[in-house]
């Protein structure tokens, strides 16, 4: 046998188990992964008071009832391999304390949950599994037994594939050699060693005999990420490029291999966990064509090799001209959420969602430079402050990056928090093209900011340039929600107010709000249509004393279906009216005039009124009113002394 392929045998005999490249024996797809990251992020919210193990194998067996098709595994530990991905980082060694990443909230804006619909994210997929480096710090054995591995596996698979083919027209390779020659190479920079290897062992075919005495110690689970990238098909024998795919690999082995600088692994675990793909580093994009040029400038044809992927000009792009201001308010719970998801946006529109409140900043919203801990290959650490976006800016760039799909950024409550100091300068951007000046057109299309503001951080996140000037794009719609009610928050000024498309939401029960309409409350004769009518009628005819008293009226949703059917022996289930409902007309609605409505000479205090409601059966739980509005709920004929009353009233 060749010499130096015994070597290498050899070199295979003396190695430790699994010193190759290498995941944790665990599910490796996207979709069982991205389920798993969902749960976690909703255990982090609220854990039931179950442990992260049993929280996820709960939501995984209602998974299998609700989508038998889909396949999640029910071990927590598969979380490790979401880490690989950069779907989560690992703050410590509990998967409890991971943090959810940007890439996995990308992946969730676009599913909207619907993890199975890996056709909406390959591109995804195919850039996190591009950027796994072996062995990073992900890896408990990056300091033991691969401690001597530092490279991004596929592209140097990328790159054997690539040399092979040119070599011999063939771009594979059987996976004997993957799994004892490519898999088991330390460093990029060893691929013609690899090489070398593959033709010795082409040239003596039984050496594949002695090397599958190794298979259990070199039994790796990365081929099976592999098996997800599109870039390649594998089979049990073979791996290769399609036809189709050996263009875009071989522009990738060139952009890689002409800048070796700007893949360091100083900052590995923030690139991981970020949007950036491999080759959006930011150090290739100024030296790519000049590396380019003086590479090929002598008598070679740029035909003869791979071109550079040209950068996108989203700025000149078709896009969408849909994007509007819009601002629902109206009254609690008439529904200004509901029709949000009903009526501006379809189930599979990409979206930002967050709340306004007093303690909200323009950094939380725009972004802020914020200290990040770096960890190079040798594990040393350090320090570094780089600009952390917030939900507006990552919408931006995702709106600016997918020109032909609608996004929408959500903000609830937009008065409870100093909408103007939020937005800051964004305030300009609010303005939106509207017509095209045949003279002096910038050439944008109409819905586009009208007006540009320079923001030298949100630029370079989201054009790669920080002197690129920020427009809203015409593919992103701000939508935000104002309860009427609130007279105790921020209040939104003429000049703000004049940049939306004000729409109130009328608080009547429409067709759809039939069930709702109809449940009875609790064990009572009384549907929440006709107790939430009643009420407002009341509120608007005997409150006119009160300031605003239209924005008291009780809204349509202020309820759940849940919340009004009864659940025996529950006294829990049956404070959920009373406390929502009750409370609010005692506390708020009727502050300053119970006496309009509630019984006071007998229930003078919430206390009193929320227990009488409790305990008592039927529809002698409205004997907390007084005798008109109870006559009101229940329909009878209201005596004349009542009627008197109420004139008085």
């Amino acid at each position: 046998m060749n010499e130096i392929l015994q070597h290498k045998i050899d070199e295979l005999d003396s190695a430790k188990e699994y010193e190759c490249w290498y995941l944790v024996k665990q599910d490796t797809s996207f979709v069982s992964l991205c389920y798993q990251v969902e749960y976690l992020r909703q255990f982090k919210e609220d854990s039931k008071g179950l442990n992260l193990e049993n929280y996820i194998k709960q939501f995984v067996a209602k998974l299998k009832n609700e989508k038998p098709d889909v396949t999640v595994s029910e071990t927590h530990r598969a979380l490790r391999v979401a880490a690989f991905f950069g779907l989560i980082s690992m703050t410590t060694t509990s998967y409890s304390d991971a943090t959810i990443t940007q890439t996995f909230l990308e992946i969730r804006n676009r599913t909207n949950g619907e993890y199975e619909r890996t056709d909406l994210y390959e591109d995804i997929i195919q850039r996190q599994i591009e950027k796994m480096f072996i062995s990073s710090s992900i890896d408990e054995q990056y300091e033991t037994i691969r401690k001597e591995f530092r490279l991004y596996p596929v592209m140097l698979l990328y790159k054997v594939l690539i040399e092979l083919g040119r070599s011999t027209g063939e771009y594979s390779i059987t996976t004997n050699e993957y799994r004892y020659l490519v898999a088991t190479t330390k460093s990029f920079q060893d691929f013609l060693n690899t090489l070398l290897y593959i033709k010795l062992l082409r040239e003596e075919p039984v050496a594949n005999q002695k090397l599958e005495q190794f298979r259990k110690k070199f039994d790796n689970r990365l081929i099976q990420a592999l098996k997800q990238l599109p870039t390649l098909s594998i089979d049990t024998d073979k791996i290769l490029i399609p036809v189709n795919k050996i263009d875009e690999v071989a522009k990738k082995v060139f952009v890689f291999e002409k800048n070796p600088t700007a893949f360091s692994t100083d900052n590995y675990l923030s690139f991981l966990a970020s949007t950036k793909s491999l080759f959006q580093l930011e150090s290739f994009e100024e030296s790519t064509d000049k590396s380019f040029d003086s590479e090929h400038s002598n008598n070679t044809s740029i035909d003869s090799v791979p071109e550079v992927t040209a950068k996108i000009d989203y700025d000149n792009v078709e896009r969408l001209e849909v994007g509007t201001n819009t601002l629902l308010y109206g009254v609690p719970g008439a529904g200004k959420s509901y029709t949000i998801e009903r009526e501006y946006m379809k189930k599979e529109n990409p979206r930002e969602r967050l709340v306004f409140h007093p303690d909200y900043t323009y950094s939380d919203f725009v972004g802020q430079i914020l200290p990040v801990v770096n960890e190079d290959g040798e594990g040393n650490k350090n320090v570094s402050y780089e600009f952390t976006p917030g939900p507006f800016t990552t919408i931006l760039k995702d709106a600016y990056t997918n020109p032909m799909v609608e996004h929408f950024l959500i903000i609830e409550e937009i008065n409870r928090g100093n909408a103007p100091a939020i937005f800051g300068e964004i305030f300009q951007l609010l303005d939106r093209k509207t017509e095209i000046d045949p003279q002096n057109d910038d050439g944008f299309p109409l819905r586009t900011s009208e007006y540009e503001i320079s923001n030298a951080d949100v630029a370079k996140y989201v054009y790669g340039d920080k002197r690129h000037k920020i427009r809203i794009p015409s593919n992103l719609s701000i939508i935000g929600t104002m309860n009427t009610s609130d007279q105790n928050v921020f209040t939104l000024d003429t000049a703000f107010q004049r940049r939306w498309d004000m729409r109130l939401i009328e608080n009547r029960f429409k067709s759809d709000d039939s069930e709702l309409a109809d449940t009875k409350i609790l064990d009572t004769s009384v549907t929440w249509e006709k107790f939430c009518t009643s009420i407002n009628d009341i509120i608007l005819d005997k409150n006119v004393r009160m300031t605003s008293s239209e924005d008291k009226r009780l809204g349509t949703h202020f309820i759940h279906v849940s919340d009004l059917q009864p659940v025996e022996n529950d006294e829990r289930h049956r404070r959920m009216f009373p406390e929502k409902v009750i409370k609010y007309l005692w506390d708020d609605a009727f502050k300053f005039t119970r006496e309009e409505i509630f019984d006071v000479a007998n229930y003078n205090s919430l206390e009193k009124v929320i227990r009488k409601f409790i305990d008592s059966e039927g529809d002698e739980k409205f004997n907390i009113f007084s005798a008109t509005v109870k006559n009101i709920l229940l329909g009878s004929q209201v005596a004349p002394e009542i009627q008197d009353e109420a004139v008085v009233l």
